[in-house]
């Protein structure tokens, strides 16, 4: 039976014990070393559960209050016998919680399951500090003297004394900064930026990788990598410290969408970061040459250093490659970066390993184990690492078939593995259903992608595709899901129209499979689900004073002709005179303006990287608004509105 914990000083702050959430959804999970438990974030539970590694049960699970978005355990730096839990708590005023850990001897104390409605005093966590907008990830040092908070949609690093529980820096970052790594001499912090901050007609698009220096708190570098890279999710620094691998989707945007085999669409890599030397080195390909492996999340290294693990949430696997062997085969290329084309390179040094459960997106390994957090299964996977993996001809094991059944665990052959179930879930609904769906890259022709590729986050990736639906050769930028249905016609051209015909047209030309319509049905149901992030231009939830100077320009320029109603437009096509070579005269559906704080680059070819780029460079002619005869400051203010509906 499960229980809940009772720890005089862990408990947050509510009262009562709320109901649980309907759907666990697990993401990441440090181990603790004292006791030996393993804490693994419920990410839309609000809560976190722990397992016993020797036992491979769930002991405990505690109750948050808020949701949660990463944590991480280390030493007081006040003092070493004492453990402290650091949680980021992701909200539009982000917190770092800090509570004190049990020592062993209080995990016999269990609160029965009957009484989880009780009321039940909890102490305050032992300090509570503000950081920047939605947090994502979080670091610490190697002493445990200083957090390093990524904030995803205020695009800054906030840095935390852990002594005095103050924030002594806060550096800005590139485009949603979403992970975090420490160099092991600990003198350099690596920070992932999720996607492009650039025009899309710019070449190379990449997704970049910032570097900082821990000791001055100066930032040394932005370094992109690959034409196309974008959705970086995770960063791993290697033993040495010589080498950052940075995991993300490498899109080949530039050609069109006519096929997807073969990688012609996306590939799924693990870049290299030459640390010395600050650069970009290469990319390795974790796909097979007629099998995709889509959308890798987080990595791990083995113990010796030599084997990185990497999960794929698209095709819930993980990957196995083998450093050594991997670049022993760069070292033969002519020019490192080619190995970014190559799908046969990685033969013989990579093997895949299926897992038991769907949405593979952390993994820790741990006592000769290895432990991935299932996010659509409600558990982890437990994988032994002394029993060898067989590898078929080719060097990767194959994907069992079971993978493209509904959420219910599989089971793969040849692997010692076991499933850890973290707690109950409802049956999904088709909400749940669409979500997984959406993610789901077992559905597609072989495996390359699946809908959250060129919409991370449910959104957008910040690039130009060709998607023929209106012709070949006038690529468009990809559109945010967010409010697709409610806002008919669809596409950029409103050549699709509405989201229900463009979900089954994606399906069916981007996927390239056809399957039953209730599949489509459980996407449409997910993305009506969708609500908007409240902006981070938002003071307490309320238009600054700025924006509210903007809002009454909005009307004056008469913004808000077409940009009207609950979603700010009217579903109509105009030619606003953005469009040039084949796209010039072209009317284009006027976008909801919601949410748009998080969408650039903008207009229809993302030539405009910010939104008073938009009001002044690409609106010489005055038909997308009368910007022409404001001040700077008013456009400011008009940017600013915009940017916080």
């Amino acid at each position: 039976m499960k229980t809940i914990l009772l720890l005089p000083a862990f408990l947050l702050a509510a009262a009562t014990f709320a109901a649980a959430a309907p759907y666990l959804s697990p993401t990441r999970m440090p181990a603790h070393p004292v006791p030996h438990a393993i804490y693994v974030l419920l990410s839309t539970a609000d809560s976190i559960a722990v397992v016993d590694p020797a036992t491979e049960k769930v002991t405990a699970t505690y109750p948050l209050g808020f949701a949660p978005s990463d944590l991480a355990i280390a030493p007081s730096p006040a003092d070493p016998a004492t453990q402290l839990l650091y949680i980021t708590e992701y909200s539009p005023v982000g917190k770092l919680h800090i509570y004190t850990l049990p020592p062993p001897s209080t995990l016999e104390r269990q609160l029965p399951i009957e009484n989880r409605e009780s009321k039940i005093e909890n102490p305050l966590p032992i300090a509570t500090i503000d950081v920047g907008a939605y947090p994502a990830a979080i670091a610490l040092n190697h002493d445990a003297t200083r957090a390093y908070i990524a904030n995803q949609f205020s695009n800054d690093l906030s840095i935390i004394d852990l002594v005095t529980h103050r924030e002594i820096a806060r550096l800005p970052m590139l485009r949603e900064p979403k992970s975090l790594a420490i160099s092991p001499d600990g003198k350099l912090l690596a920070i992932g930026n999720l996607l492009p901050l650039q025009s899309a007609l710019d070449r190379p698009v990449s997704a970049r990788v910032t570097l900082v220096d821990t000791q001055d708190n100066t930032i040394l570098a932005n370094i992109p990598l690959a034409d196309g890279t974008q959705s970086i999710e995770d960063i791993c620094f290697s033993k040495n410290g010589g080498m950052l691998f940075v995991s993300h989707i490498l899109s080949r945007y530039a050609l069109p969408t006519t096929q997807v085999d073969r990688g012609w669409m996306n590939t799924n890599a693990v870049s290299i970061i030459n640390i010395p030397a600050r650069k970009y080195y290469t990319t390795l390909l974790l796909d097979d040459i007629y099998l995709g492996a889509a959308n890798p999340r987080g990595m791990t290294l083995s113990p010796d250093g030599n084997t990185l693990y990497v999960a794929t949430a698209g095709t819930h696997e993980l990957i196995a490659l083998s450093l050594p062997a991997a670049l022993a085969k760069i070292k033969n290329l002519p020019n490192p970066a080619d190995a970014a084309g190559n799908l046969t390179l990685l033969v013989g040094a990579k093997t895949r390993i299926p897992l038991l459960g769907k949405g593979a997106n952390h993994v820790l390994a741990l006592d000769n184990k290895l432990y991935t957090t299932d996010y659509f299964s409600a558990g982890l996977t437990v994988i032994d690492l002394d029993t060898p993996i067989s590898a078929s001809a080719g060097g990767t094991t194959s994907v069992s078939s079971a993978a493209t059944s509904a959420l219910q665990p599989f089971s793969p052959s040849a692997l010692s593995s076991r499933f850890i179930k973290l707690g109950d879930e409802p049956a999904p609904d088709k909400i749940r259903r669409g979500e997984l769906y959406f993610s789901n890259a077992s559905n597609c022709f072989q495996q390359w992608q699946s809908c959250i590729t060129c919409h991370p986050g449910v959104r957008a990736d910040g690039l130009n595709w060709d998607l023929i639906n209106d012709g070949i050769g006038n690529p468009k930028n990809t559109k945010s899901m967010l409010y697709a249905h409610a806002t008919p016609p669809s596409m950029i051209t409103g050549i699709r129209a509405d989201a229900k015909v463009a979900v089954r047209a994606g399906l069916r030309y981007i996927q390239f499979v056809q399957l039953p319509d209730e599949y489509a049905q459980c996407i449409d149901e997910y993305l009506m689900s969708l609500r908007p992030v409240p902006s981070p231009h938002l003071i307490n939830g309320q238009l600054s004073e700025k924006a509210r100077r903007g809002e009454k320009l909005f009307a004056r320029a008469n913004c808000a002709t077409c940009h009207s109603g609950q979603y700010y437009t009217d579903g109509k096509k105009y030619d606003v005179g953005t469009g040039v070579e084949e796209s010039a005269g072209v009317p284009f559906v006027t976008p909801t303006l919601r949410e748009v704080w998080r969408t650039a680059p903008y207009l229809y070819n993302g030539s405009a990287v910010t939104m008073k780029e938009v009001l002044t460079k690409y609106n010489k002619s005055g038909k997308h608004g009368e910007t022409s005869k404001l001040t700077d400051d008013e456009l400011d203010a008009l940017a600013e509105y915009i940017l916080s509906l």
